[in-house]
């Protein structure tokens, strides 16, 4: 009897497409599935699948959303980069789909992370289930499946954290500004609330999120993180001898603070005047990651200013006490012994690496789910503290300091023992043969029994 065959399709992000690609060789590893994983050119050109020609019964198809070197550049780049994906995905996938139906190896189920939402009428068409890949925290889910319940002082779960305004996914807050955004997510909600027997898959774990995966007995929440595990253990320490590595190794234990805003976030100049200026003053080794990306907001302006660009009258102060790359593996620094602080954005993977790697952090979110994931990082996992801006948006140089000393210096302990709890737990429910992969092979049986009884 041939394995089931799973088409797993994503959006061209690495946020959307490492969690994806990670679950794909869960699934194949767990339960001997064969996994076709979709998505746009761009990922294949910009190289953010290496090795990707090695791995057992893990084949891969692309399609073009008309923007193969994946720079977007503005709102309505956005708008039109979805509408090309789901025209010519669908074609594609249709086309897969239909290939393979008398073959040896059909289709057995779909799978889609957010953003291809027109993935599970696909489905539909071919009398195929679909199931949802959530890549954010499975919290983050019911907020925005409760969002009409959002009133001017935030969202009230019973059993489940309370969210002000400012903990809510910035496409649900009332100064949102991205409609495109906002409206695929509803557009997916309203589409899952149709569904009688809807099952999500979610990249947490158990012990981590234990009330918001049962929060609604309707749903099925099925815990398949976190899927950075076990291979992020399985890289070698020893190996890496990037400039960066061997400036690590230099520094003393915990004395070191990492600065990341992921690919997509960007800083405005003087949001970036501010942090600099903490850690010129502040003397603490640290190392920054600063990419060329441009600010959309400013280029759709007509501006062009990379965030490289903005701090170049500050980068020799900098350098003089820290490191400044383009990038570096974000997982191999947050193990390294001689980080103290993450200082992130808070998306939900490099929260989910902080998480499994023990590391304290200070949550400095943006948009999207971000804000969610600082609420809880704060108050419910207690593993670092977060800034607030002042009534611009501005989180100025003081609020920053105070932050950093107090992951650092005055809450280091108590920070560093919740953040090692954490990772205990990551580590014992993500490991080969724990709970996630038992979730997933029971996931998988349960698939194939109800595809079995409907035919």
């Amino acid at each position: 009897m041939a394995p089931p065959h799973f088409l797993l399709v994503t959006f061209p992000a690495q946020g959307h497409v490492n969690p994806a690609l990670r679950f794909a060789r869960r699934l194949i590893r767990t339960t001997g599935a064969r996994v076709t994983f979709a998505t746009c050119l761009s990922v294949f050109n910009r190289s953010m699948i290496p090795n990707h020609d090695n791995v057992y019964n893990l084949s891969f198809l692309s399609f073009s959303d008309g923007f193969d070197d994946g720079v977007i550049s503005n709102t309505e780049d956005v708008q039109n980069r979805l509408l090309i994906l789901e025209r010519n995905g669908d074609e594609t996938l249709s086309e897969f789909i239909e290939a393979n139906r008398d073959g040896d190896s059909p289709v057995t189920c779909l799978i889609y992370t957010i953003l291809p939402n027109w993935v599970p009428k696909l489905a539909r068409r071919f009398h195929l289930p679909a199931v949802l890949l959530w890549i954010q925290p499975a919290l983050a889910f019911h907020v925005y499946y409760n969002h009409s319940s959002i009133h001017s002082s935030g969202l009230e779960f019973q059993n489940l954290p309370s969210l002000a305004v400012r903990d809510l996914p910035s496409f649900l807050s009332p100064s949102n500004t991205n409609k495109a955004a906002q409206t695929v997510y509803q557009e997916l909600i309203e589409f899952l609330r149709e569904e009688s027997n809807l099952k999500i898959l979610v990249n947490t774990f158990g012990s981590l999120e234990p009330e918001a995966l049962t929060a609604n007995p309707n749903i099925k929440m099925v815990a398949v993180g976190p899927l950075l595990l076990p291979e992020v253990f399985s890289v070698s320490e020893s190996i890496d001898q990037s400039s960066y590595s061997l400036w690590l190794d230099s520094k003393t234990e915990s004395s070191v603070i990492y600065v990341s805003f992921g690919t997509m976030v960007e800083l405005s100049r003087k949001q970036i005047e501010e942090l600099a200026r903490v850690l010129i003053e502040g003397k603490r080794p640290f190392l920054w990651v600063i990419t060329d990306k441009p600010n959309r907001e400013a280029k759709a302006e007509g501006e062009d200013e990379t965030e490289v660009e903005k701090i170049a009258g500050l980068r020799h102060e900098l350098e003089e006490v820290g490191m400044i790359l383009s990038w570096c593996s974000q997982v191999e620094v947050l193990r390294h012994r001689a980080v103290g602080c993450f200082l992130t954005h808070c998306g939900w993977s490099s929260t989910l690496e902080s998480l499994v790697l023990g590391v304290p952090v200070v949550a400095f979110p943006m948009w999207s789910d971000q804000p969610t994931n600082a609420k809880l990082m704060e108050d419910s996992w207690k593993t670092g503290v977060r800034v607030r801006e002042n009534e611009e948006g501005l989180v100025e140089r003081e609020e920053i300091r105070r932050c950093l000393e107090a992951v650092m210096e005055d809450k280091a302990d108590e920070l560093k023992e919740n953040a090692e709890k954490w990772k205990r737990l990551a580590v014992e429910e993500g490991r080969e043969g724990g709970s996630s992969d038992k979730n997933i092979e029971a996931f998988v049986e349960t698939l194939l029994c109800e595809t079995e009884e409907a035919t």
